[in-house]
């Protein structure tokens, strides 16, 4: 027990080293609004408002996933037996699953709490100081709250950057304000009519961009809608532990920095693209540094038809001064199709990554 711990330490030091990360609008919003219902939370429960907070962030992209959207769900609570209320499916660990349906999102973080209190193997958590919000990640992460084995380091992430343990040491939340709720619905209203007044346009939208996109096959993403809507949101999802969007049409550098309160010229740099580039649908947009390192399973990629050193750097959050390093190259050097690339430094990194996802691997995950 003592070396999976000491194992589990050297494993978030050496690899999961935590950086500072922007601090996103969406993100600050989301807090803003549900801050107080997390403190409640906590006040009832237990549970920290931190945690409860992260966790409704992860899950529901800052309540910009569609399950969030469809179902009020911001914590990807699956129905279970005993679900009596409403239910909507979604893909989810490679199948269609059943997921809990909420009237309205308070129903969501009350379902949320009364889930963790009642379910026996998250009893040991409540025996944790409530401010341990570390012991309390790493502990929802061990009881299988989410296959992801990188979820624990999100969420201490997340609380670390937007100082979440705050609210559970008594922070006040922030009152929202009836000016703000009124401008909420009627941008909800206006991004109606927009959708309405482009739906006609859209089937004659010519999709030929799409056969130009890059081919980024790391991760499955459903194609841009074919509509260019000025008040379109988007879900942050990760890469690992940085955070990204995919490009949708209509989207420019400037309509992305209005939206997550970064400039336009960090976005750039953070994804490292000249000054003159168009973005394209499809494609992944890093909010935060990436990384020097592929955080999953399989440690090279295939070069294949189309790719780049950039495209791959892209398709893996890598930066690609980074890539170019693992693989002995320089920016001149060319590729070909077939080249195995090296994401990681095996020598370096491989044993420690084996323990702990033979370690992981005994978990269940009933989520």
């Amino acid at each position: 027990m003592n070396f999976r711990k000491n194992l589990s330490l050297i494993f978030c030091l050496s690899i999961f080293t935590i950086q500072a990360q922007t601090r996103l609008k969406p993100y600050d919003d989301y807090i803003n609004q549900y801050a107080g219902i997390a403190i409640e939370q906590q006040k009832h429960y237990g549970i920290p408002a931190s945690i409860t907070l992260a966790q409704g962030l992860l899950e529901s992209g800052a309540g910009k996933s569609d399950m969030a959207k469809q179902s009020n769900n911001h914590f990807g609570i699956k129905c279970h037996n005993d679900w009596k209320g409403e239910t909507v499916t979604f893909f989810d660990d490679g199948m269609n699953s059943c997921f809990r349906k909420y009237h309205k999102v308070e129903d969501s973080f009350e379902d949320h709490s009364q889930f963790l209190v009642q379910g026996k193997r998250y009893a040991f958590l409540f025996k944790l100081n409530v401010s341990d919000y570390k012991g309390w990640a790493k502990g929802l992460m061990k009881a299988g709250y989410a296959t992801d084995r990188t979820y624990a380091e999100k969420l201490i992430r997340i609380i670390e950057t937007y100082d979440l343990n705050d609210y559970t040491k008594g922070k006040s939340a922030k009152p929202v304000k009836e000016k703000a709720i009124r401008k909420t619905r009627a941008e909800r209203s206006a991004k109606k009519t927009a959708q309405k007044a482009t739906a006609k346009g859209a089937r004659m939208f010519n999709n030929d961009a799409l056969k130009n996109a890059k081919d980024y096959n790391a991760i499955d993403f459903k194609p841009a809608e074919e509509v260019i809507n000025p008040l379109a949101t988007h879900e942050i999802k990760y890469m690992g532990t940085t955070p990204y969007i995919v490009a949708q049409y209509g989207d420019s550098f400037s309509s992305i920095s209005e939206e997550f309160g970064i400039s336009a010229s960090r976005i750039r740099n953070l994804n490292e693209f000249p000054g003159d580039y168009k973005l394209t649908p499809g494609e992944l947009i890093y909010l935060d540094k990436k990384s020097n390192w592929w955080e999953g399973e399989y440690p090279i990629h295939k070069v294949q038809a189309g790719d780049t050193m950039h495209s791959i750097a892209q398709q893996y959050g890598l930066q690609l001064k980074a890539l170019y390093k693992l693989n002995n190259m320089n920016p001149e050097d060319s590729i070909k199709v077939g080249q195995k690339i090296k994401l990681r430094n095996p020598e370096q990194m491989s044993t420690i990554i084996k323990a702990m996802t033979e370690a992981l691997n005994k978990q269940d995950s009933i989520k």
